[in-house]
């Protein structure tokens, strides 16, 4: 008889696996769901700082234009700095706590100011509590470079923005613009034009508190009269830039207008041999269409700063026994022509030429450009401006200058031309746009009310490229 063995069954391990369970649970999941949620705790802290943190830094940059000295700037970018971080990261945000600021001022190149805001923040742990951490420090740094700036406002005070109630809001809107600049550490100077022109602040540190006559009070005292001679002064303002030769500072011509170019400084216009003048020299001086009729030869530069004189056409020393010294719209029985024949003579007192973008340019028998055709000393006004911002744009980036120009360009009877501010300005939709070349701004503001917004606006464009 075989005998029959039992084979045994091995007792069940659900205990083993019960603790093995236990022991990941302790030591690998429940740790790295720990240590996730800390770290996205501490990451999510660490962006929102951050973000604070670069905001006060750029916003500090803006404000250092607050504050006529050194120690005023800086308070002013301290306060600033503080405010805004406190306001984009408010204590106890994901239950962090005591967030703290620091702002210096380190070292800086030649022309640029630099602000450098330094944050922390406590935020609160979970899992690490355990080994009681019961928060972690997360840091942010940001800084704000921002290059000093060099502004020449050239700005139209004809006699059409007193006829359209224009000459205060303009007053109102530059003296604006020239408070969103750093004295001390910025440089902003004036010229305006009617059928005269003038320096009549140039470049400064000290554009605010200068004692006596200061730029914010020399705009108030503008008077609006006269023609629009805009060629002669926008490059004049070049001169200026160019004379201060800063490479490292942003450059900016800020040029404003309501109307379309329409008086010429000429350098030497003929006298003709039939005329009474008793000194029959070229005369050198400023031709202006008024209405459809020319009338000149009138001094080209004022000797003082605004109110200009009412009227400011004045006819040029040596004009004694001249038809035009006792009625101005009798200069072309005095001159022969705007020009000479030859291209080189076609060009204004300054060099820019009086051919190109705008016809028609209509000639006499002998190839000069005409005098007795107000249309043809219009275009020839209109195209000495567009040459001189190709000349400026060319110059400038071989002097290392990169001079930036910005448009303002006010509404309404006779308003500027559109399409030549934006060639002035070089910006995309100008139909020479050259991206090689330093890019501006150009601004339509519809009527007076607009100006204000409109060189704010340009104010913050030029802070944003200095930054």
């Amino acid at each position: 008889m075989r005998s029959q063995l039992s084979c045994g069954r091995r007792p069940p391990q659900h205990g083993v696996v019960l603790l093995l369970t236990t022991l990941a649970l302790l030591f690998v999941v429940i740790p790295v769901v720990g240590l996730a949620i800390d770290a996205g705790v501490a990451y999510a802290t660490k962006g929102r700082l951050q973000t604070a943190t670069d905001g006060a830094a750029l916003a500090a940059g803006r404000s250092l234009s607050r504050g006529l000295d050194l120690a005023s700037q800086r308070t002013s970018a301290v306060q600033t700095a503080e405010a805004v971080f406190r306001a984009n990261f408010v204590d106890g945000w994901l239950g962090a706590f005591n967030p703290q600021i620091s702002v210096s001022f380190p070292a800086a190149p030649p022309k640029t100011s630099i602000v450098r805001v330094e944050t922390s923040v406590a935020a609160p742990t979970y899992f690490m509590r355990i080994f009681a951490v019961n928060s972690l420090t997360v840091r942010s740094v940001a800084e704000a470079t921002r290059r000093d700036v060099n502004v020449m406002m050239v700005l139209d005070r004809s006699g059409s923005l007193a006829e359209s109630n224009s000459c205060g809001p303009l007053r109102v809107a530059a003296n604006s613009f020239v408070h969103a600049f750093l004295d001390g550490r910025d440089r902003v100077g004036l010229i305006t034009f009617g059928t005269t022109y003038n320096v009549d602040f140039p470049l400064a540190f000290d554009f605010r508190s200068r004692s006596g006559t200061n730029l914010p009070t020399m705009i108030n005292n503008i008077a609006c009269v006269g023609g629009t001679n805009a060629a002669a002064p926008y490059w004049l303002a070049y001169q200026q830039l160019r004379a201060l030769n800063e490479p490292g500072a942003l450059n900016v011509i800020l040029f404003f207008t309501d109307g379309q170019p329409n008086s010429l400084h000429m350098p030497a216009l003929q006298v003709r041999a039939s005329s009474p003048c008793i000194d029959k020299s070229d005369k050198n001086g400023v031709v202006a269409p008024a209405g459809t009729q020319v009338w000149g030869v009138f001094r080209a530069l004022e000797t003082g700063p605004p109110p200009a004189p009412n009227p400011d056409w004045r006819v040029v020393p040596g004009s004694t026994g001249c038809y035009y010294a006792s009625s101005y719209r009798r200069v072309v029985d005095d001159i022969v022509a705007l020009t000479r024949p030859g291209a080189h003579n076609e060009v204004d007192v300054y060099g820019n030429s009086l051919v190109g973008y705008k016809t028609p340019i209509r000639r006499d028998g002998s190839g000069r450009i005409r005098l007795n055709d107000w249309e043809t000393v219009t275009n020839a006004a209109t195209n000495a401006l567009d040459n001189a911002a190709q000349r400026v744009r060319n110059e400038s980036v071989l002097n290392g200058l990169d001079v930036v120009t910005y448009c303002i360009a006010l509404g309404g009877p006779g308003e500027p031309e559109q399409v030549l501010m934006r060639r002035i300005a070089n910006v995309p939709q100008s139909p020479i746009y050259d991206p090689s070349k330093p890019v501006g701004g150009y601004i339509y503001a519809a009527d007076a009310n607009a100006l204000h917004q409109a060189f704010a606006q340009v104010a913050s464009d030029i802070l944003r490229l200095s930054m």
